[in-house]
């Protein structure tokens, strides 16, 4: 009997390290903290910035999303899909006004237990008035949480805005201890208006988040699945205090949730126009989260001596 259950706690200690080397193996398990949102477009132009999304998880597939684009020249556009339950080797396909664009098999940016953002130019395919984005999703268990449209559409007969988009996707949750992030915008103009879009899902209504600008708080509970399950597209006026300007994502009582997307558009005094595209980051190397580990080896454990007890 005894020899039977070392071989029983043997064996059981065996699947426990297995089950760990899983996890954080990159099939299924830890993708790591994840790339804070940074800027990857800013210029200047006379025009809009139009950003818009929905509609949360849903589990529908195809996952169609319909965006009513301003009158002018879309000079920019940038698609985002920010996908739940992502694993190695599933993919996306996206259409755009009946149009194949690309099948994606790598997300832009993945972090946490599989919440990965899929980035996409669609400047040439988009046009003024109504457009339907589709997502075809090879992703058995999982799905677009949203998608989500940031577009600039130069209009000579409007005044000059000043834009930035953000990207990223970071992890912020009790898992990996990360309860702030922060993304910067370069050279805003202090004092002036502002409009702030920010893109998050994962976050859960009634667990309040925290978002600050320049260290203003600007809102509470943003992550609350107001656009859908699990997704969040918040919008709101602010002002520069500063020649850069900080936005800061603080998890506070969320089990989890990522920021994703900042987009901040304001009144412009330059007299020129430009445009310009910052190199895209790319992941880095996946982070075991340590309190997770610790978890795991204390079940194993716990297991093992509940045998050799008996």
């Amino acid at each position: 009997m005894e020899n039977r259950n070392k071989i029983l706690i043997t064996g059981l200690l065996g699947a426990g390290l297995l089950l760990l080397f899983s996890l954080f193996s990159g099939n299924g398990g830890w993708y790591g903290d994840g790339t804070p949102p940074y800027t990857i477009a800013e210029g200047a132009v006379r025009g809009e910035v139009y950003v818009s999304g929905g509609h949360g998880y849903t589990g529908e597939n195809p996952y169609l999303e319909y965006f009513e684009l301003p009158s002018g020249e879309v000079r920019y556009a940038r698609l985002y899909v920010p996908v739940w339950n992502y694993d190695s080797g599933d993919s996306i396909k996206v259409t755009v006004n009946g149009k194949e664009l690309a099948l994606m098999k790598d997300p832009d940016y993945v972090s946490a237990w599989g919440t990965a953002l899929y980035c996409l130019n669609t400047s040439s395919s988009l046009h003024t008035g109504l457009n339907e984005v589709s997502v075809f999703s090879e992703n058995p268990g999982g799905g677009p949480y949203g998608i989500t449209l940031a577009a600039v559409c130069e209009n000579s007969s409007l005044s000059p805005v000043r834009f930035w988009i953000n990207e990223g996707n970071y992890a912020l949750s009790y898992t990996n201890k990360k309860d702030r992030v922060t993304t910067a915008f370069e050279d805003t103009y202090p004092g002036k208006n502002a409009t702030l879009y920010t893109m998050l899902v994962a976050g859960t209504e009634g667990e309040k988040d925290e978002l600050y600008f320049d260290s203003a708080s600007i809102g509470s509970d943003i992550g609350k699945s107001a656009q859908g399950k699990y997704f969040d597209l918040y919008s709101g006026s602010v002002s520069s205090e500063n020649s850069e300007s900080i936005l800061l994502f603080e998890r506070g009582e969320e089990g989890y949730i990522h920021p994703c997307i900042a987009v901040l558009v304001s009144e412009s005094e330059a007299n020129s126009e430009f445009f310009k595209l910052h190199e895209q980051k790319t992941g880095k190397k996946a982070n075991i989260p340590l309190p997770v580990i610790i978890i795991c080896l204390l079940a194993c454990i716990a297991i093992a001596l509940k045998f050799r007890r008996r």
